[in-house]
C-alpha cells in the first residue's frame, strides 16, 4: 500500500478487514474451522529478462535448527493441518514466529501492514505447497513475534528481519513473495540484502520515498475509519462483480486461528509506513540489484494505485511486470489460480526448481 509524505498511510488495513469481515463470515468459520474463533480476530500494500545469479535448489528442505522452539497447542487440525506447528527462532534481538511446509524450493512469504501468518488463505498456502517449501512467519510485534520497542520499527528494518530469518534458518537463497507492505519489504530485502535471496515476487507494494503512487485520501480515511463495514472493506479489496472471490475468500477466514495485534504495533507498523514515504533506500539501491523481479498489481487496485507497479518495473533491471485486469488489492486471491501459474513459471524461468 503506498506512502507518501503528504497522504496518510493507510492503518491496520489486513488485520481491520479481518475484524470487519469476521461478522460476515462467523456462520462459515464455526462450520469448517480447524481451531480457534473468530472472536479472537487481531485487533488490528516492461522488465528484461530475468537474470539467474543467484539460483535456489530444490532439494530436501534444510534440517530444523537447534534454536528452533514448538509453540505449544498450534498444530491445526482440518484444512489448516498441512502447515504444521508455530515455531520460535532468535533473531536479532527478537524471537520471529513462523511454520513451514510443502516441498520443492524455498519460497518466503512476507505479509503486509500489521497483517499475520492467519491472514493468507489456505487454500493459497495449500497450492503454493504443492510447488515450494514455504515459510509463513509474523513480522516484528505482529503475532508469535516479539518487538524492542527501544527501537523505531521501519520497512528497512523489516527487511533485515526478513533477511535475518533466513539465515537463521539456513534457507538457501529462497524466493521471496510479498503482498502490499509485504512487497515493500520484499522490494527492501531486494535492494539492500540482494544475496539473501534469489528471486522476488512483489504483488500491491511501492518503493516509497518521494516517487511513490500516493493511496487516494479518500481510500485511506475509509481503511482507517472505525466505522467502515466488513463489506465496505471488502469493496476495497475485490471489484464489484468479483462476487465469488469475495465470498471464497469469507470462507477462508478462520481455517487458520486468527493471532492478535497490539495497539502498540499497530502504531509502530502506522509509523514504519509513514517513515517509507520519506525513505528513498529502497529507490535508489534496487537499480543494483541482479535478482529477477516479477512485479504484479490488480489494474483495479483501490489501495494501491497500479501506476506503482509500472515505476518499480522501470527502476529495477531485471523485471517483469504482469498487470491483472479486473482484480483489486486481493488479486493473488481473486485470481490465485492464474497468480500461482504465473509464480511457478515465472521462478522455473529464472532457474529456480
Amino acid at each position: 500500500m503506498s506512502a507518501s509524505h503528504h497522504t496518510p498511510r493507510a492503518l491496520t488495513t489486513l488485520p481491520r478487514l479481518a475484524v470487519a469481515v469476521a461478522t460476515v463470515a462467523l456462520g462459515a468459520v464455526a462450520c469448517s474451522s480447524g481451531g480457534g474463533s473468530a472472536t479472537s480476530a487481531p485487533t488490528s500494500k516492461p522488465g528484461s529478462k530475468p537474470s539467474t545469479q543467484a539460483t535456489a535448489t530444490t532439494a530436501t528442505p534444510a534440517a530444523t535448527p537447534a534454536a528452533s522452539t514448538i509453540v505449544p497447542n498450534t498444530a491445526l487440525s482440518g484444512p489448516g493441518a498441512f502447515l504444521g506447528p508455530v515455531r520460535l527462532i532468535p533473531v536479532g534481538g527478537i524471537k520471529m514466529g513462523y511454520r513451514q511446509f510443502g516441498s520443492g524450493p524455498e519460497l518466503i512469504m512476507v505479509m503486509g501492514d500489521t497483517g499475520t501468518m492467519s491472514d493468507w488463505t489456505v487454500n493459497l498456502l495449500s497450492q503454493l505447497g504443492q510447488h515450494y517449501h514455504v515459510t509463513i512467519f509474523d513480522n516484528r510485534g505482529v503475532g508469535y513475534t516479539t518487538d524492542d520497542t527501544s527501537v523505531p520499527d521501519t520497512i528497512a528494518l523489516m527487511a533485515d528481519d526478513t533477511a535475518g530469518l533466513i539465515k537463521a534458518l539456513g534457507l538457501r537463497h529462497p524466493a521471496l513473495l510479498g503482498w502490499s507492505m509485504g512487497g515493500e519489504i520484499g522490494l527492501t530485502v531486494a535492494a539492500l540484502h540482494p544475496g539473501a535471496i534469489s528471486a522476488l515476487v512483489s504483488t500491491g507494494g511501492d518503493l516509497g520515498g518521494s516517487q511513490a503512487v500516493n493511496t487516494p485520501p479518500a481510500v485511506a480515511e475509509e481503511l482507517n475509519s472505525p466505522k467502515t463495514t466488513g463489506p465496505q472493506m471488502m469493496d476495497l479489496l475485490f471489484p464489484a462483480d468479483a462476487t465469488a472471490a469475495r465470498t471464497a475468500y469469507i470462507q477462508q477466514l478462520g481455517l487458520i486461528p486468527p493471532e492478535k495485534v497490539s495497539d502498540e504495533t499497530l502504531l509502530r507498523q502506522y509509523q514504519a509506513g509513514q517513515a517509507y514515504g520519506s525513505f528513498e533506500g529502497t529507490w535508489d539501491k534496487l537499480p543494483d540489484s541482479t535478482i529477477p523481479m516479477l512485479i504484479t498489481n490488480g489494474s483495479l487496485d483501490k489501495i494501491t494505485p497500479p501506476g506503482n507497479a509500472s515505476i518499480i518495473a522501470a527502476r529495477a533491471k531485471h523485471a517483469k511486470l504482469v498487470m491483472f485486469p479486473d482484480a483489486g488489492h486481493a488479486m493473488l486471491v481473486q485470481d490465485s489460480g492464474r497468480f500461482i501459474s504465473l509464480v511457478t513459471q515465472f521462478t522455473k524461468a529464472s532457474g529456480i526448481e
